[in-house]
């Protein structure tokens, strides 16, 4: 498949980027260790790997440069108080726009946009509790069937504010240093709410915003949240995929998109994240979710019914779904190498799409819909990512990276284009 054109200015801006050239290295490490350079220094986690608060998606920085992510995503910059440096290293060049992003950085910390609102955030609490409360009054309240179905539609709304409450937590938005809090806040708002497993959301989660649009086909790597065995949205997703009934399902991933996000996009989030989930504390929320689940539910009269109110349940959430994917499917794919030869922040751009909707339907979207945004300050409260959304579109057009932004329609024919014209290229020699 041909590279759109934007890709290929991206390519020839970056070409034969310069590597990390070792300085100086302690004499007495072992060949063994694990280093990961922040800032010139080179650090050794060998023993903290496992200890990382953001999860394995450090080993994918051994040996490299990891500065921009560790300063933008995980909030921790105290740890390397206690962590003595082993060794330095020349830096590769930066992109110009790097530092105008960092500029926005301590502007915004200077605004107090990385604070958080908890005025804002009670609001938001609030408008949940009442979609709940109006919810199980249809249910428990009335007899009649087609109340009892408004409230599977107005309970799947609290669902999706909740969602976006355990969004913020586990990115660390709220409590900020105190990572437990959120990390509470997350479970009662995710896995028991919800009923998926908020933490292994997380997990998959860093590697997406670390890493977005990544893949590395010689050991079966890709952007856990940007891939499913059904379509491939771009070539160089082609090596994960083998068979002849992968082959048949790229060729249709075009008819099949929509469908399957809207009636399978639950299912599949649930049970992935059942199948995977081993930590007590997960199970238990869980467990409290399919609780009083069947408590709502044993108030309606029929199988069937239940049946159908689970139904319009899971179909709801399942449109909630394209808030997610028609930021990314559509956008560049980065090989690992390339990833690491490039400039962070002009990556987070270019895997991104903005969803254009008025401000008084931001509150549908999470404030998501500026997804570059959030994607460039994964800390910043989302209250404020349309504000942000200005300053970012100056930085792009100022250093000539496309800025994407589009209404939803348009980014779903987009999506659809784009995979029909992806399936047109897949053969089953990319196996």
């Amino acid at each position: 498949m041909a590279p759109t054109e934007v890709e290929v200015r991206h390519r020839r801006a970056h070409e034969d980027p310069p590597g990390l050239e070792t300085l100086t290295l302690d004499s007495d490490l072992s060949d063994d260790r694990k280093l990961v350079g922040v800032n010139g220094k080179w650090y050794d986690i060998t023993d903290f790997i496992s200890k990382h608060p953001g999860g394995p998606i450090i080993e994918m920085f051994v040996g490299k440069d990891a500065s921009v992510p560790f300063k933008t995503m995980f909030n921790h910059g105290d740890i390397l108080k206690h962590r003595k440096p082993v060794g330095t290293y020349r830096m590769a060049n930066r992109h110009p726009a790097d530092d105008d992003f960092e500029k926005l950085i301590r502007m915004f910390h200077e605004k107090g946009w990385f604070t958080t609102d908890w005025e804002w955030y009670a609001r938001k609490t609030i408008v949940a509790v009442i979609f709940f409360i109006v919810a199980v009054t249809c249910v428990v309240g009335f007899e009649h069937r087609y109340i009892h179905y408004i409230g599977a539609i107005i309970l799947t709304l609290g669902w999706q504010q909740c969602g976006f409450i355990m969004h913020d937590a586990m990115h660390k938005q709220l409590f900020r240093k105190n990572r437990w809090s959120d990390c509470k806040l997350g479970l009662l708002s995710g896995s028991f709410v919800l009923g998926f497993s908020a933490h292994w959301w997380h997990d998959e989660h860093i590697f997406h915003h670390v890493m977005c649009n990544t893949v590395d086909a010689e050991t079966r790597f890709a952007d856990p949240q940007m891939w499913e065995n059904c379509w491939a949205q771009h070539e160089k997703l082609f090596p994960l995929f083998s068979g002849y009934i992968q082959y048949f399902f790229i060729k249709i991933q075009h008819i099949t998109f929509i469908p399957f996000v809207i009636w399978f996009g639950r299912f599949e989030i649930v049970t992935d994240s059942y199948r995977l989930e081993r930590r007590w504390y997960e199970i238990v929320a869980l467990t409290c979710h399919w609780v009083y689940m069947i408590w709502l539910m044993s108030y309606l009269a029929t199988w069937w019914e239940v049946f159908v109110f689970y139904f319009f349940v899971a179909t709801v959430e399942g449109f909630f779904h394209f808030q997610l994917i028609l930021s990314h499917y559509c956008k560049m794919f980065y090989t690992v190498d390339e990833f690491h030869a490039t400039s962070w922040y002009v990556t987070q751009v270019l895997t991104n799409v903005n969803i254009d909707v008025h401000p008084y339907w931001d509150w549908i979207w999470g404030g998501l819909n500026f997804h570059v945004e959030h994607h460039l300050f994964p800390l910043l409260g989302r209250r404020h990512l349309r504000e942000a959304g200005d300053y970012v579109k100056a930085i792009c057009k100022k250093h000539n990276i496309d800025y994407d932004m589009c209404s939803m329609p348009q980014a779903l024919v987009k999506t659809i284009k784009h995979l029909k014209k992806s399936g047109s290229h897949y053969k089953l020699e990319f196996r």
